[in-house]
């Protein structure tokens, strides 16, 4: 006969059945957690944006917390668009990977834009910016690749779920334009001015070396390095670069170093479709300006190098040897290297590219340049907010601070028959060239 059942054993049964399951879960949930792999992405932003908030207002503070972050939090202050590229480590090596570069590692830091913003003139250069950063007395660094790869899948993610990155942030900034320039011919004036025509709007780099590291790497034409591998390179530091996590941040502008325009051909490859312009400036005044502080003090005539062997020969055709040229001639030499290796890259790029001559810089700014020439519509505010720091001195950092004074016929007054020589035989022919190309192909021989 079976025994009576009054559901008293089954409910135990099951009841047991139940906290054995909670127990599991638990205990799995606790490993879990104690493993450092539970961390949701929540929590991770919600303690980069304590260390923010609290560490970074004190500059040692800031820096020991920064430093104890682990790699993922790093990361993660990057991708968020909080901390900022500012120096690239490339190994010897490192480029010629077949598939992709390898071991390019990145130093990051919080850059205070408000400085660069509010005042272009005083902070006129990205080491300016970073000298006047606190964190970045001790950048922390990371692997390139890796925080791309991280950043990419971010957006990504935030794309498959229908977030318009365009408008919410964080996303990557796309540029907008590029500066290349002869060196102390107004370059920097123009950098200040796309800055200050719309400060929560605009964010130039000026001279930063990250992108003139990532063109440089793989050698004049890329010869040393797969196809296409410094181009890779490039728009991976751009991309970082363009990191914002202001809401107002909707234009991108890079000021490239003078030697960079013997690499413009990897920016144009990098960035097909953005707009550049190249600086110049009448051959006596630039030369006057390259030698203001002595001829053995000048860059260009410690910079001189690669010269190209067509060069070489014109020189040599002329009676002049490379090696018994004067510092005043090397200078001169390395200057129309520059200039033609951007008119070679305005023959290329087309309509993208403009020449732009130092006279009148800021009023080809506002009446062609801006608008024009990078599209950007401008208000009278913007064009007003140009005009007050083209009456600056652009490099008026400190002491220097001071109103602008044009100089062009005082440079060309005291220029030396020496000055004068080297600049009509290394210079005249290239600026000829580019002057043809600011007044016939844009300004329709006007401005």
């Amino acid at each position: 006969m079976p025994k009576g059942n009054t559901g008293k054993a089954r409910r135990h049964r099951e009841l047991k059945k139940i906290v054995i399951c909670f127990a599991v879960c638990f205990t799995i949930i606790a490993i879990y957690e104690l493993s450092g792999k539970g961390s949701s992405a929540r929590e991770r932003r919600r303690k980069t944006k304590n260390i923010l908030r609290n560490g970074a207002k004190k500059k040692f503070s800031s820096d020991k917390e920064f430093t104890n972050l682990t790699e993922e939090e790093k990361i993660d202050l990057v991708v968020q668009g909080k901390f900022h590229l500012v120096n690239l480590k490339i190994p010897p090596t490192g480029l010629n990977e077949h598939h992709r570069y390898e071991g390019v590692l990145g130093e990051f830091c919080q850059i205070n834009w408000s400085l660069h913003k509010s005042e272009p003139s005083s902070y006129p250069m990205y080491r300016d910016l970073t000298k006047n950063s606190p964190s970045c007395e001790r950048p922390f660094r990371l692997d390139i690749k890796k925080v791309v790869d991280v950043m990419r899948n971010y957006d990504d993610e935030r794309e498959a779920k229908g977030i318009d990155l365009e408008n919410q942030v964080p996303h990557s900034l796309q540029p907008n334009g590029f500066v290349f320039h002869e060196s102390r011919c107004g370059s920097t004036l123009v950098a200040n001015s796309l800055a200050a025509m719309n400060p929560p709007a605009h964010r130039t780099y000026s001279e930063s070396a990250p992108p003139i590291a990532a063109a440089k790497a793989c050698g004049i034409g890329g010869k040393n390095c797969p196809e296409g591998r410094a181009a890779e390179l490039l728009r991976d530091v751009i991309y970082i670069m363009g990191r914002t996590d202001d809401p107002n941040e909707t234009h991108l502008f890079f000021k490239i170093q003078s030697i960079g325009s013997k690499y413009i051909s990897v920016f144009t490859e990098a960035f097909p479709d953005t707009p550049w312009i190249y600086v110049y400036r009448e051959p006596v005044q630039i030369m006057m300006s390259q030698l203001a502080q002595g001829v053995n003090r000048a860059n260009c005539v410690h910079q001189l190098s690669n010269v190209p062997d067509e060069k070489r020969k014109e020189i040599e055709s002329h009676g002049k040897n490379l090696d018994d040229l004067s510092n005043i001639e090397k200078c001169a030499l390395h200057l129309s290297l520059l200039c033609d290796s951007a008119l070679h890259a305005i023959y290329e790029s087309g309509s993208l590219a403009r020449a732009v001559s130092y006279d009148n810089i800021v009023q080809k700014l506002i009446a062609h340049i801006i608008p024009d020439h990078f599209h950007i519509l401008m208000t009278d505010d913007e064009k007003e907010n140009i005009q007050k720091v083209g009456g600056q001195y652009s490099k008026g950092r400190g002491k220097r601070k001071a109103e602008f004074k044009e100089d062009s016929e005082e440079k060309e007054k005291n220029a030396t028959p020496e000055i004068r020589e080297a600049a009509k035989f290394f210079l005249q022919s290239s600026f000829e060239l580019l002057e043809e190309e600011a007044n016939e192909k844009y300004y329709g021989g006007g401005v």
